[in-house]
């Protein structure tokens, strides 16, 4: 394949709602909080009319190259339950190879009930279950060592058993041609893990997509070069997002490009943005293409997914994408 992903599969559970809502369910606007099942089923109940897709960071972003035309997979763990059934027929459903086999016991189905206000914030509330038991057996050996690239999650850095499985990827990336990316999910994820993902960047990572928050929590004061392979680092690329100011992509040789956003039609809902980003670049790069076509394909894809509900792939967005970037062909 030419992307394969690795990360916490979870089922976005999308409703367009209001604040005074957000204050009932006693979650803070915009931000992200972690609930029991408990929760996660008193959430689902009382959301109303719901629109429900396949989620999870990296899930986001292999659908988003899939679409535009790259051969993607994924691997993360559901439950054998109705939104289990659900995550699998819409990543599949977006052309992505999905076959890790589900949990027949234990947690059910991760989700991540996410309330939309008028004003295009998104406000989260995530129940991990099933999505934690990935595991290194869940990952075929082969198919990392024959894929383009493959992107880890950064928050697959928070159980023991999954930073195994990042392990096996590793190694098994070592044995072929392919590289590994990562994401860095959330500056607090970086900040509770900062040394191990020091520590990959150093030997194991050619790529790092994430935003300026989460890079300036792993660099600190030694700045974005330091994770680069000529300055001591084993990232051949970094890729920096600015959220509507664009992106920054840095390269060995002290190679530094502009890449300005495309403002959106229409902004709906911000989710996702950052993983659209991730997806098109990482279709650009596997491409061939230069750093500069590649993050503007990321820039493109992620404008036409915030003017919609939810992370996935909008309709037609290759052809959408092609007439920002002809080179995207």
């Amino acid at each position: 394949m030419d992307v394969l992903g690795i990360g916490n599969a979870i089922v976005d559970v999308l409703t367009q709602t209001d604040d005074a809502t957000i204050t009932a369910f006693d979650l803070p606007k915009g931000g992200m909080t972690l609930v029991d099942q408990e929760q996660a089923e008193t959430l689902y109940t009382k959301a109303g009319e719901t629109t429900e897709r396949s989620g999870g960071s990296v899930a986001n972003s292999i659908a988003i190259a899939a679409a535009l035309g790259a051969e993607a997979g994924y691997v993360g763990k559901v439950h054998d339950d109705q939104l289990g059934a659900s995550f699998t027929r819409s990543i599949r459903g977006n052309g992505v190879s999905f076959r890790t086999p589900a949990l027949t016991e234990g947690p059910s189905t991760a989700r991540c009930l996410v309330l939309v206000t008028p004003d295009g914030e998104r406000t989260m509330g995530t129940y991990l279950g099933a999505c934690t038991a990935l595991g290194p057996d869940d990952v075929d050996a082969a198919e990392v060592t024959g894929s383009g690239v493959t992107l880890i999650e950064g928050y697959l850095a928070d159980t023991e058993h999954a930073r195994e499985t990042i392990g096996k990827v590793v190694e098994a990336a070592a044995k072929g041609d392919g590289k590994v990316a990562l994401t860095l999910s959330d500056a607090g994820c970086v900040e509770r893990h900062r040394d191990y993902f020091r520590e990959l960047a150093r030997t194991s990572v050619d790529l790092i997509v994430a935003d300026e928050d989460e890079v300036a929590a792993l660099v600190g004061d030694d700045g974005v070069s330091s994770l680069l392979r000529d300055r001591g680092g084993n990232c051949e690329v970094v890729a920096v997002t600015h959220g509507a100011k664009g992106s920054t992509i840095y390269g060995v040789g002290g190679a530094t490009y502009e890449i300005e956003t495309r403002p959106a039609d229409e902004l709906v809902d911000t989710t996702g943005a950052g993983d659209a980003y991730a997806g098109g670049f990482l279709y650009g790069w596997t491409r061939g293409l230069n750093m500069q076509v590649a993050g503007r394909i990321g820039s493109v894809a992620a404008s036409h997914v915030v003017a919609q509900l939810g992370a996935q792939p909008p309709e037609d967005l290759k052809a959408k994408v092609v007439a920002d970037v002809p080179e995207a062909r």
